[in-house]
């Protein structure tokens, strides 16, 4: 398969999706940014919202587990107490120091909960990265390939432009009817058409993509972005009973969601370890004054413990249990989705792998070869019109839908590196 110069605003290749298959031209330069694959991807991190957002979503997880450990703080007291009468004077002074003991396991059941937190934080971060690699690899080959359609639209409306001039000749002449060249001016305006659309999709990926890298203004910046990645992903060589296991391992919603289940049965033993009363014990010193005796001197100490008579959590637990039970059931259906998501993304990459190698057999300089010498034919009169449009045609169709099957193909494999955490590129 042939790969034309860019023209226009960036310049991309649609290359042989595996090695052995045939060779591939490189886009000639251009000015501008160049910009691959992993660069676009690095840049778009950096500057995603989302992916901050989730940053700090970790990090006030963080703050909130160190919290959680903290032991409760004791108080301080300072009492003082005067009466008299009849002559007689009696005072007390008392400085106590009363200190919560949790012997029900709340400050573990604290620590343990937003343990699990954060971690589920910290895998809502690496969700928010492959969704962010995901996006990037998507509108970077649907860019590439719409540039690639809009190159072919291009050839195809410059070749319809000679053929017009050709058939004028020809119609002056009497060699050909009137409605065989108004057939040719109509094709030539297809393909002008089409020109306009792949171009239109290529400058909305391309904004797309340079919003997510953190452009203010993505129709500006569209013209410096040069695609050059040549995205020759290898064949996958992992079986779908790998990637299966990968991505019931490492999936970020999976893993993300099973350490939520995680936090909500700690929760759920924190709520029946609060059901335990916390008692308090206190000590201090007293000095007390009698007159006609003199200063007494002495230590105070006690213990005061919640009665759980009216309030005894029943609610707090029931609720609690039930949450910690609805997160498992939300574990198991992502799981089962995720088994799906990559049974389904595996056969369709597979599929359009198949199905490209069909097509990569078909072009490349053997089929332009055969379109040149179609131009050829014609421009002499040893082919006829519908011919020569039938040549065109069948030629500008493969190799549209090469590059369409190609993002498309490119699209899933960022897919199936999103669900199995997988490096696949």
């Amino acid at each position: 398969m042939r790969i034309a110069p860019r023209v226009g605003f960036c310049a991309v290749a649609v290359l042989w999706l595996f090695p052995g298959l045939g060779a591939a031209q490189t886009p000639g330069p251009a000015p501008g940014r160049s910009l691959t694959l992993a660069e676009a991807r690095a840049l778009a991190r950096r500057q995603s919202p989302d992916l901050e957002a989730a940053r700090q979503s970790a990090a006030a997880a963080a703050g909130r587990e160190r919290q959680a450990g903290a032991w409760l703080n004791p108080t301080l007291s300072y009492g003082r107490e005067q009466v008299s009468g009849g002559g007689l004077t009696n005072a007390q002074d008392i400085v106590s120091l009363e200190q919560p003991l949790e012997l029900g396991g709340q400050r573990g059941a604290r620590r343990e909960s937003a343990s699990f937190a954060l971690a589920a934080a910290e895998a809502r971060v690496a969700l928010a990265e492959a969704q962010v690699d995901w996006e990037v690899a998507r509108l970077y080959a649907t860019a590439v390939a719409s540039e690639r359609r809009a190159t072919l639209a291009e050839e195809a409306v410059a070749a319809f432009d000679r053929a017009v001039r050709t058939s004028e000749a020809r119609l002056a002449g009497g060699d050909v009817s009137g409605y065989q060249h108004r057939r040719l001016a109509l094709e030539a305006a297809r393909y002008a058409g089409a020109r306009l659309e792949a171009r239109m999709a290529r400058d909305t990926a391309l904004q797309g993509l340079a919003s997510l890298m953190g452009f203010s203004d993505s129709t500006a910046a569209v013209p410096s972005l040069q695609l050059v990645d040549t995205l020759l992903p290898d064949p996958l060589t992992v079986t779908l009973d790998s990637l299966l296991a990968l991505a019931l391992a490492w999936r970020p919603e999976l893993l993300g969601a099973r350490l939520e289940a995680e936090a909500g049965a700690a929760d759920a033993d924190l709520a029946a370890a609060e059901r335990v009363p916390t008692p308090v014990l206190s000590g201090g010193y007293k000095a007390e004054e009698i007159s006609g005796v003199g200063r007494l001197e002495g230590y105070v100490a006690g213990i005061s413990i919640p009665l759980p008579l009216w309030d005894r959590r029943a609610g707090a637990v029931s609720a609690a249990r039930a949450e910690a039970d609805r997160r498992v059931s939300a574990t198991a259906a992502i799981r089962r989705q995720t088994a799906l998501l990559v049974r389904a993304t595996f056969n369709a990459h597979q599929a359009l792998a198949g199905e490209l190698a069909l097509l990569a057999r078909q072009l490349g300089p053997d089929a332009d070869m055969v379109r040149g010498a179609a131009a050829a034919a014609f421009a002499e009169g040893e082919m006829s019109l519908l011919e020569w449009l039938d040549a065109v045609r069948a030629y500008q169709e493969a190799e549209s839908t090469y590059a369409m099957l190609w993002a498309e193909y490119i699209a899933r494999r960022a897919a199936l590196e999103r669900a199995t955490g997988a490096s696949l590129f």
